[in-house]
């Protein structure tokens, strides 16, 4: 019998790797593509019905390259990269809103490489096979923006009633940066809790829309 050297069997390995991928892909947009055909949760607005002022907010401070990236912001991934190896900057993130879609819909928060590379596949499946107006409408509708008791607010239709028993349109522009704010983190920027940090990073949210070009006019 002959014996396998080590050359053979990575050999072999990898052409199982290569045979397995497209069926693992295959998979992974089913999941995708099931999860998001399903009908929306009623409590929510259709994109035109969207406010431009607060999908602007958003996109200026949370993805600006939204519509010209194809899920995933190799870019931006690279420029992270470049500054923490060459100017020792830290590590920040560098996830588009449509992995965050992704993370929080159909994975787990487990800090692991075959998380992040899962993730980073299913955002581009997701993109492929929704347009833009649908991924950052259903991101709209569903990001986490706090807590009510046991309740979890979900979306800016919900976050607007919840903070100030307004309808989303009918926002002040501080009241919309508040809700962007927020979507940095609602438990780091809690309103009681941490009023200061709040502010902070809604004045940034208002600086960042009052300098730059609106992205959705």
């Amino acid at each position: 019998m002959k014996r396998l050297t080590f050359s053979h069997i990575l050999k072999n390995i990898l052409v199982l790797i290569i045979l397995l991928t497209p069926l693992y892909v295959f998979h992974l947009n089913s999941v995708v593509v099931d999860y998001f055909s399903q009908k929306n949760n009623p409590e929510t607005l259709d994109y035109k019905q969207q406010p431009v002022t607060i999908v602007n907010m958003l996109l200026l401070t949370e993805d600006q390259s939204f519509f010209k990236h194809p899920g995933v912001d190799f870019k931006e991934i690279a420029r992270v990269v470049r500054d923490y190896l060459l100017h020792d900057k830290p590590l920040r993130g560098a996830s588009t809103l449509t992995q965050q879609i992704v993370k929080n819909a159909l994975l787990t928060r487990e800090r692991q490489l075959s998380r992040k590379i899962k993730e980073i596949i299913m955002a581009l499946l997701l993109e492929a096979s929704f347009d833009k107006g649908f991924i950052l409408n259903y991101y709209m509708n569903t990001v986490y923006l706090g807590q009510n008791g046991k309740h979890a607010i979900h979306g800016f239709i919900n976050g607007a009633q919840f903070y100030f028993n307004k309808k989303v349109e009918n926002l002040s522009l501080e009241e919309m940066a508040t809700l962007v704010a927020l979507v940095k983190g609602p438990s780091y920027y809690h309103p009681i809790k941490h009023p200061q940090r709040l502010a902070e990073r809604r004045q940034l949210v208002l600086r960042l829309y009052h300098k730059y070009e609106k992205i959705v006019k």
